[in-house]
């Protein structure tokens, strides 16, 4: 060992090699200020293998081919910069320790590492005390957690905005002090502007001043409501109980005179520092709820009304005095098919019955059974002049209740019937598609113009309830469309497309 080498060794403390070795450095090197030698007297064993020169003539003009051939390559010009010989003495100038984090590269894996430097006399000459340290692990972990805590904050931020961006009013007020903190922009008398803008002064705004004005100049229903959920007193309880917030509904005055329904909601919290319970209050306008609402009460009422319409359009009593008729006549000359044509003239019955009590869609199925009953009792009625044909190729899914049915039984009665002796076909076909069910009902019945059908609809000349119950069904509870196609002298059909939607799906 040199003279140099053992003065150092000898003069180094040995509190600060314990503490470096306690601290796990991987190396500590020791530079001259003046003369800028510089040797490593620790090396841990990783830190060895990478082959570094452990001592020379000139620490800055050897970091070159020394520490940067073993930095990751994206963090050699900051490493490079941050050991200049002018930066790293007036960093030590300005603190006792210069630190900074970089990446090394160990078994082709870039570590991070933490390079720590201090200014010590050694021999009555100045030197630098470089330790390496292994910090991967934590800084990785630090980036985790400032990740998730950017994440936190900006979904707090995010709520906050959501929370406001439908508000009408909001406002921070310090409950346990009784002060307004802030208040969004509105019609309030100017002596509460100015005490709101002067926060620190002996007289500032009064959350319970506040509410007192707005309870006699502004609130114009449920005020009693209103005062025992917004008294401050009845809001630190709420906190101290657990709840995080409290909520009223009311109806207040707005400038143009008309009385606006409102909710106003408290999010209870506290002040980590001072342990103040603060609340943010947020009073919503809930004019457009509430005719969003009227309208869904309405579309409501229409849905059950268009059942009821449908219901009685499908049970018209020439229907049932024909049908029973009809039953009468062949029960002496064939019991059996009048039996099962008493079954059909059930099935039919109680498809309408349920249809009035309940919109629920069912399966394709259960519609098919009803249409198939119904065609049972027509041709009963018409014989040989009706056919009719089932093509279904898809089962497996739901649709409303007699949507089906009466197009086929237009189909019959308006297509067919008016054909006089020869009579016709109806044909109904289902297939799945990518995007949809499609059902068809096809006739070649007399078949009637489009254009004009729906103009007559249009000027009140046409009867468009049938055609009209059914397809508002369709539309208003699954989103399925009607499209009429007819030729005059060709026939009709009407396509029903129902949307692929799991939750219509029969499964």
């Amino acid at each position: 060992m040199s003279n140099y080498d053992t003065e150092l060794q000898n003069a180094l403390s040995q509190e600060a090699i314990v503490k470096a070795l306690f601290e796990r450095y991987e190396s500590l090197y020791s530079v001259d200020i003046e003369t800028s030698v510089y040797r490593c007297f620790y090396e841990s064993n990783s830190f060895s293998s990478l082959g570094l020169e452990s001592q020379g003539e000139d620490f800055f003009k050897d970091l070159e081919r020394n520490l940067l051939k073993v930095i990751y390559p994206d963090d050699q010009a900051y490493v490079r910069s941050m050991l200049a010989r002018s930066v790293l003495l007036a960093g030590l100038e300005k603190e006792k320790y210069y630190s900074f984090i970089y990446r090394l590269v160990i078994d082709g894996v870039p570590l991070y590492h933490k390079l720590r430097a201090t200014r010590e006399i050694v021999n009555h000459r100045p030197h630098v005390l470089i330790g390496i340290r292994n910090v991967d692990k934590a800084f990785r972990l630090d980036q985790m957690h400032v990740k998730q805590l950017s994440a936190m904050q900006r979904k707090e931020v995010n709520h906050l905005e959501a929370i406001l961006a439908s508000a009408e009013e909001y406002m921070e007020v310090n409950l346990s002090k009784d002060i307004v903190l802030e208040l969004s922009n509105g019609a309030i008398p100017a002596e509460f502007t100015e005490r709101l803008c002067a926060p620190n002064s002996e007289n500032p705004l009064s959350y319970s001043d506040f509410e007192k004005w707005r309870i006699e100049s502004v609130i114009a229903e449920n005020k009693k409501k209103y005062i025992e959920i917004s008294d401050r007193n009845y809001l630190i309880r709420c906190f101290e109980r657990g709840e995080p917030r409290a909520s009223v509904s009311f109806s207040m005055k707005i400038a143009s005179g008309k009385i606006q329904p409102c909710k106003k909601v408290f999010y209870l919290y506290q002040d980590e520092a001072s342990g103040d319970v603060l609340a943010f209050c947020v009073i919503y306008d809930l004019t457009e709820q509430q005719r969003k609402e009227k309208e869904l009460r309405d579309l409501e009422r229409e849905l059950q009304m268009s059942r009821i319409r449908n219901f009685t359009s499908q049970m018209q009593p020439h229907f049932l005095y024909n049908a029973l008729g009809s039953i009468q006549e062949v029960v002496l000359e064939n019991p059996e098919y009048a039996s099962e044509l008493i079954g059909d003239f059930t099935v039919h019955l109680r498809s309408c019955i349920r249809a009035m009590a309940n919109d629920t869609p069912i399966s394709f199925d259960q519609e098919l059974e009803n249409v198939k009953a119904y065609v049972n009792i027509e041709k009963m009625r018409f014989g040989d002049k009706l056919h009719v044909y089932f093509d279904i190729q898809a089962r497996n899914f739901v649709i409303l209740p007699l949507t089906v049915q009466p197009i086929v039984e237009n189909a019959i009665r308006h297509g067919i019937y008016e054909r006089g002796i020869q009579g016709g076909t109806v044909r109904l076909k289902t297939e799945e598609k990518e995007h949809a069910w499609i059902i068809e009902v096809q006739d070649d019945g007399v078949g009637f113009d489009v254009e004009a059908y729906f103009n007559g609809i249009a000027s009140g000349k046409q009867d468009s309830t049938g055609i009209k119950n059914i397809n508002f069904r369709l539309d208003k509870v699954m989103g399925a469309s009607m499209k009429i196609e007819s030729r005059p002298g060709i026939g009709t059909t009407v396509t029903i497309e129902v949307p692929k939607n799991k939750e219509w799906r029969n499964t």
